[in-house]
This record gives C-alpha cells, sequence and structure tokens, in this order.
C-alpha cells in the first residue's frame, strides 16, 4: 500500500476530531490523554494506529502494541483499527490485555527464568487470586490466620523478584511461591505470571532489547484502572526506550482501586515518562440532557470541573433520566417488563440496545428478573458467563466461520475470518492473501455441503475443520495464550458447550449463533463489567444502601461506580428503588438510602431527573 505524507493524512471515514485529539493523533511524543464517558477515546486511538500505519512514521517493519485492561477492550480497539485502515496494515497492530501480554512472554521465554523459579511448560492458569490461600494455610497455618483474605493476596505479588527478606513474612510467601511453582504442573496466577515475566525483561537485556524494537508505539487504554503490578510490568519493559507511549483514562471513571488499581498512576506516568497532558471535553455519545446531569454530578458528587460539551447536531432537549420507586421487587419486574416492551414497539429498540446494570451480586438483585422477563418472552441473560470467551480471537474466528459456512451471504464475518488468518499468516503477501481468499471460499463451501444436514455431534468436527484450515501451530504462534494447550482446549470446549446450548430444534444453526452472541438478548451485567460499553437506554436496578454497603468506607470508588453506570446510556437511563427486596438468603428486607443520600439528593437537586413512585 502506497504510503500517506503525514502532512496530507485525514483521518479515516471523514471523522472529524477535536483539536486535542487531533493533536495526539498526529504529533510524537507520549501523551496523557485524560477524557470522560463518550468523548470517543476508542476513536482517537484507532485513528492514532491508522496514521502511525499509513504514513510510516511506525516505521516497517515494526509494530504498534496496545494494552488494554479488559479482553472485549482489547477486541473492540482490535475491530476499530480494522474500520479504520486496510487489512495489511492492521497486521501490525497488537491489541491485548496486560494479563495476555505476561503471558505470551512468559511463555516464549519461559527457559530464561533462573533454576529457582522455573516454571514448567504446561503450567496451569489460576483465574482466581483467592487460589493463593491455601497455600499459605499449608505452609503456615499460624501466620495465615492473621490476615485477612485481601491481605495475603495482596502480599503474595507486591514485591517483584527476586523475593529478599528472612522474616516470618517472607518466609511464606517464599514457601507459598515454592508450593506453586513446583506443583505438577505448576500453578500460576495472572499476576504471578506477570512476576514472572518482569523478571524475564529485567533481567535479559537481549529479550528488552528484542521487544522494543517490535514495537515503536504502545497505547495504554483504561490506564485509570491500572494497578501497581501492571504499571511496574509495563515500565519493565519500555521506560527509557524510544518508543513512544499514549495512554488514556478519565479519573471519573477510576473504580477499580478495590482490585489495586494505582491511584497515583497518571502522576506517576507524566513524570517518569515525562509526558504531556490533553483533555478531550466533548462528549459524543450521551444525549445533551444526559451530559448535563453528568456535569451537574462531576462538580457536586465527584469535586471536579472537568466538564464535558455535547454533541451540536443533538437537540438540547434530547435525553431521558428517571428515578422510579417500587413498593417491592415482584412490581418493580412487572413495571420493567411492561416498560421495556413499551420502549421496543415506541421506539423500535432491539434487545441488544436495552442494558440492565446492577452494581454487584447479580443473582441477587436481577436473577429473578432475568427469569421473569423470559417467561414473558423478552429474553435477557448474564453477560459475565459469555463476555469473555466471545471476545477472544479464537472464538471470534469460529463463530464467523460458522456464520460464514452456513449463509454465504455474511460479508462482514468473512472480513472478519480473513483478518484472523491474515494474523496467523503474517508472511504472506498482498497476491497470497488474494489466493488465501479463494481458499478460505472453497474450504467453506466444502464444509456447507458437507453439513447440510446438520446435526448437533457434528459441531466438533466443524471446530476441527476451521483450526485446521487457520493452522493450530500458527494460531499458537499468533495468539501464545493458546500455546498453554489446556486453556485452548477449554476454550474450544466452552465454545461447542455453548453454542450447543443455544440450539433450539427447528430454528437452525444460524438462530444458535445469533443466541450465542446475544444479538436478540437484553445484557445484564455489573457497573465493573460495563466499561467502554454504551446503549440506548440503561436500567440501573437497585439505587439502595444494600447495593452501596460499603459507601461510607469508600465514598469516592463508588460515586465513580454510579458516574459510570449513567455515562453507560445514550438516550435514556432508569435508577430503580425497592422498598423492600429479598436478602441473600430469599428473606424480605426493608431498604433504605440513607447511606447514598448524597447521590439521590443530587439526582433530584439537579432538576434534569424525573422522580416517582411506581
Amino acid at each position: 500500500m502506497r504510503k500517506v505524507k503525514a502532512q496530507n493524512w485525514l483521518p479515516a471515514d471523514g471523522l472529524a476530531l477535536e483539536k486535542a485529539a487531533m493533536e495526539v493523533v498526529v504529533q510524537p511524543g507520549n501523551f496523557l490523554v485524560v477524557a470522560g464517558p463518550g468523548a470517543g477515546k476508542t476513536e482517537l486511538l484507532a485513528q492514532k494506529a491508522a496514521f502511525l500505519l499509513e504514513t510510516n512514521q511506525c516505521r516497517y517493519p515494526r509494530r504498534v502494541l496496545a494494552i488494554s485492561f479488559k479482553k472485549d477492550a482489547a477486541f473492540n480497539l482490535k475491530e476499530r483499527v480494522l474500520l479504520r485502515c486496510e487489512p495489511e496494515l492492521a497486521l501490525r497492530f497488537d491489541s491485548m490485555t496486560f494479563d495476555t501480554f505476561a503471558k505470551l512472554l512468559l511463555d516464549r521465554f519461559r527457559n530464561l527464568l533462573p533454576e529457582q523459579i522455573r516454571v514448567s511448560k504446561d503450567y496451569e492458569v489460576l483465574l482466581a487470586d483467592s487460589s493463593v490461600l491455601p497455600y499459605y494455610q499449608a505452609v503456615d497455618s499460624d501466620y495465615r490466620g492473621r490476615f485477612t483474605d485481601n491481605q495475603i493476596i495482596a502480599f503474595h505479588t507486591v514485591s517483584a523478584f527476586p523475593l529478599r527478606g528472612n522474616t516470618q513474612d517472607d518466609k511464606a510467601r517464599k514457601a507459598a511461591w515454592r508450593q506453586m511453582l513446583d506443583a505438577g504442573p505448576s500453578r500460576l496466577t495472572f499476576k504471578m505470571i506477570m512476576r514472572l515475566a518482569e523478571y524475564i525483561i529485567t533481567h535479559n537485556e537481549p529479550v528488552r532489547s528484542f521487544l522494543r524494537q517490535t514495537y515503536s508505539q504502545v497505547f495504554l487504554d483504561e490506564f485509570q484502572d491500572a494497578t501497581s503490578i501492571q504499571y511496574e510490568f509495563f515500565k519493565s519493559c519500555f521506560l527509557g526506550s524510544d518508543a513512544q507511549v499514549t495512554a488514556v483514562g478519565d479519573d471519573k471513571q477510576r473504580i477499580m482501586l478495590w482490585a489495586g488499581a494505582k491511584e497515583t498512576v497518571f502522576e506517576d506516568f507524566l513524570d517518569e515518562l515525562s509526558a504531556e497532558k490533553k483533555s478531550l471535553v466533548m462528549n459524543f455519545r450521551c444525549a445533551p440532557r444526559l451530559v448535563a446531569l453528568l456535569n451537574y454530578l462531576t462538580e457536586h458528587l465527584l469535586d471536579k470541573s472537568d466538564f464535558a460539551k455535547p454533541d451540536k447536531s443533538k437537540p438540547a432537549t434530547d435525553g431521558e433520566c428517571f428515578l422510579w420507586s417500587y413498593q417491592s421487587e415482584k412490581a418493580e419486574m412487572e413495571s420493567l417488563l411492561r416498560q421495556v416492551k413499551a420502549w421496543m414497539k415506541n421506539d423500535d429498540l432491539r434487545e441488544r440496545q436495552i442494558c440492565i446494570l446492577v452494581k454487584g451480586r447479580l443473582d441477587r438483585y436481577v436473577g429473578k428478573l432475568i427469569t421473569f422477563f423470559k417467561e414473558n418472552g423478552l429474553d435477557a441473560r448474564d453477560e459475565s458467563q459469555l463476555q469473555d470467551l466471545i471476545a477472544q480471537d479464537l472464538v471470534q474466528y469460529l463463530i464467523h466461520g460458522f456464520y460464514v459456512i452456513f449463509d454465504k451471504q455474511r460479508f462482514e464475518s468473512k472480513k472478519i475470518c480473513l483478518a484472523f488468518l491474515a494474523n496467523v499468516r503474517t508472511e504472506l503477501s498482498d497476491q497470497h492473501l488474494l489466493s488465501l481468499e479463494t481458499s478460505f471460499e472453497k474450504f467453506t463451501r466444502k464444509t456447507r455441503e458437507s453439513h447440510q444436514k446438520l446435526k448437533r455431534s457434528d459441531l466438533g468436527a466443524i471446530v476441527d475443520e476451521l483450526i485446521a484450515f487457520a493452522g493450530r501451530d500458527r494460531i499458537k504462534t499468533a495468539h501464545p495464550v493458546y500455546t498453554n494447550d489446556a486453556f485452548l482446549y477449554l476454550t474450544i470446549s466452552e465454545f461447542i458447550k455453548e453454542l450447543t446450548a443455544s440450539i433450539v430444534p427447528g430454528q437452525g444453526i444460524i438462530k444458535a449463533l445469533d443466541r450465542l452472541v446475544g444479538h436478540d438478548t437484553i445484557p445484564v451485567m455489573t457497573v465493573h463489567k460495563s466499561k467502554g460499553l454504551e446503549y440506548h437506554t440503561v436500567i440501573f436496578i437497585g439505587l439502595e444502601d444494600d447495593a452501596f454497603w460499603n459507601y461510607q468506607k469508600q465514598a469516592d470508588e463508588d460515586n465513580c461506580t454510579f458516574f459510570v453506570a449513567l455515562s453507560r446510556a445514550k438516550n435514556r437511563v432508569v435508577f430503580t428503588f425497592s422498598h423492600s427486596r429479598p436478602d441473600k438468603y430469599g428473606t424480605s428486607r426493608k431498604q433504605k438510602s440513607a447511606s447514598i443520600k448524597k447521590i439521590v439528593d443530587l439526582l433530584e437537586a439537579s432538576g434534569l431527573v424525573e422522580i416517582s413512585e411506581k
């Protein structure tokens, strides 16, 4: 593809960026971009990637690396880059989470670890940080008993390698690490993986040099949620290199302090990388009345003054916000069912344009609601069960591979499959990529003909054929997270299980795929899971003290959580309060809003929220 001169470059698809965003896109250097909800942080990074690749400011064959906090954010950014620049250029854009990046490095350079912290090749990844607790109990039960779970979990990986000291604390930690490393196979949490990867980078100059020669540009997404471990890992990789770093985030959306988010990460980044701070002021997502409410809460709830400006093309009166009170959970469910059906009919909304959020304890707050909706013709589901699986690159390839096989008119799905295949065959020239497209068309046609009478038992065989076409070893090379055979097997098994469960007799495989990806389903999730997502209408269930049970101790973080929930809505947001709600034992309890009175009072004082008893 012909290179574009930097001075002649224009944003892809004719999009207009605000002045500060355009400066970040085209100017060299390190930047901290502070941008509120709806400011277009993902779009900014995608446009910057397009600029760097199309103008060759990221000089071939060097690459752009984007590191995100969540899998779906990494996936969404990769998809946006594919929309903004040519596929052959997008091959030089890597988007992954901190966990995936650390695992990639450990898997590739594991043998460089010293013998005393060597990891077995087939090590097991423990998804829960709490998995370390039994090892402390085993090595020193008296020591374990003196500390809370969270204290032990934090202490386990608070220090970089090598682990030093000879106190009882140090001995317990060394012994717990030893047991986990020596287990057959080794058993590691992602935080442990990150510490081991950090050691490899810090103590092996050739590896560090290789990494820095590979990536000339680094993006850090949702940077306000970066933990101390993640930030130290990032610095071991790139601090002091010629890589230019762009970090984007919003301290008004800092809701991961409970998970170890580093409170001073913005200040440290500005100081240690001599970065320039840029602020984006537009909110392109939310209707003007919702932007006005967000600005009111920015000032009076969050005690900040970085206000957003709404999109001028939207009427100033657009946007609705409600606070509805109910006598019981039953009344709440019945009312919401009527309202959602009315919105879908009157506003011509699809299920996927509506989202139900809770602060936490999803089963308790919306478990019955999901069942009630399904019993009355509305499909709703807990997205947390599938969100991480569906966001995986391999699973996206499998999903869209099935779409193409059984519906040859799925051109967007074909594009996604070809992008995946090109990524696992990076050595291919443009001419060979055309040949790959022809081969893929022949493969899908042959597979379609072989499975005209599809049975559930055929799904595994088709998955095997899709993986064989891409090349299992090629997939592992391009996506090192799958070098762990156990994880690859689990991913494939989970996909087949979920697709099988989505099949309804008489409705066909396309409907099953639609059901799996949630095309006709109302998504239900926690506020934490909703970060980076947007919906026409958002319903937040349970603006109550019990939901914000720790508000007195973490008011700032809970205020940010409320802010994030509101900011997911493009046109309408509803907050509900029920005077009685079952507790975790099923006993109906009277609910209050005394602890969170400040939030409720501000909603009323804003003059922008319609409050009513339903």
